[in-house]
């Protein structure tokens, strides 16, 4: 039995929604990859229905509109879910102390009580670029008390800037886990919390693209969507999971619509 599915026009427009990771799939920040903005256009042409899904939280969603919007995608808000805007749905209420920009922001607008200091038991973690030994330590002193959680938008290894890999999120998170000894609960791909979210809004069948393993087409798969990896991101090939099918780079999806 092959691994892989053919993909066909028929088979592509028999879906109803079409789910795109971002980071390494759609874009590779801050540029969108080539055929992205035709890809976008002809699913609204088709009145299917589109979804973002990711574990990036540099931006807040407001942030990444802007971003879209600026490469010819002009996205509505109700069309992305982040892993930082699980967190504000989650952590609604609760006093917590955030690591990276972006996912403060979405926090506050979550409405989500912002601590600059030890005076919390919740620790979120997002990606953040300015990470350092001071955020650090705050952080350490909030975990190391009994009743105190972590929380992570994302285990990624890499990310892509650019044309460049760089540390993703995991490492913060993975380094505050070994110094804590305690366990991260995951908020982003692929969680159950992230899957909740997602169920509101996808219509019939579904068609999920992405770039990596565990995030992408694990999640995909036990959602029962049909995954289709993206050979040209993050993760060259697969090593747990079996896509549905593979496309090379996401511009080979234009041929099929």
């Amino acid at each position: 039995m092959p691994i892989f599915l053919m993909l066909s026009k028929s088979l592509i427009r028999s879906f109803d929604t079409f789910v795109f990771d971002l980071d390494g799939t759609f874009w590779w920040y801050p540029k969108i990859v080539d055929g992205a903005k035709e890809i976008y256009r002809k699913l609204k042409e088709m009145n299917k229905k589109i979804v973002f899904v990711s574990n990036f939280s540099i931006l807040d969603r407001d942030g990444m509109i802007r971003l879209l919007k600026k490469n010819g995608v002009p996205v509505a808000k109700d069309e992305i879910i982040t892993s930082s805007y699980v967190a504000s749905k989650v952590l609604k209420g609760k006093k917590v102390f955030p690591i990276g920009n972006g996912l403060e922001k979405e926090l506050r607008k979550g409405g989500v009580k912002i601590v600059k200091n030890e005076e919390c038991n919740i620790v979120v973690v997002g990606h953040d670029m300015n990470f350092n030994y001071k955020k650090a330590s705050i952080a350490l002193k909030i975990l190391l008390r009994r009743n105190a959680k972590l929380y992570t938008t994302a285990y990624g290894k890499l990310w892509i800037f650019k044309d460049n890999l760089l540390p993703g999120t995991g490492l913060i998170t993975s380094s505050l886990e070994y110094c804590s000894g305690k366990k991260a609960i995951m908020l982003g791909k692929p969680s159950k919390f992230m899957l909740e979210e997602i169920r509101k809004i996808v219509e019939g069948k579904v068609i999920y693209f992405g770039d990596e393993d565990e995030a992408d087409i694990g999640f995909a798969n036990e959602a029962g969507f049909f995954s289709v990896f993206i050979r040209n991101g993050v993760e060259k090939r697969i090593s747990k999971n079996r896509p549905k099918a593979t496309l090379k780079s996401l511009k080979h999806l234009l041929r099929f619509l």
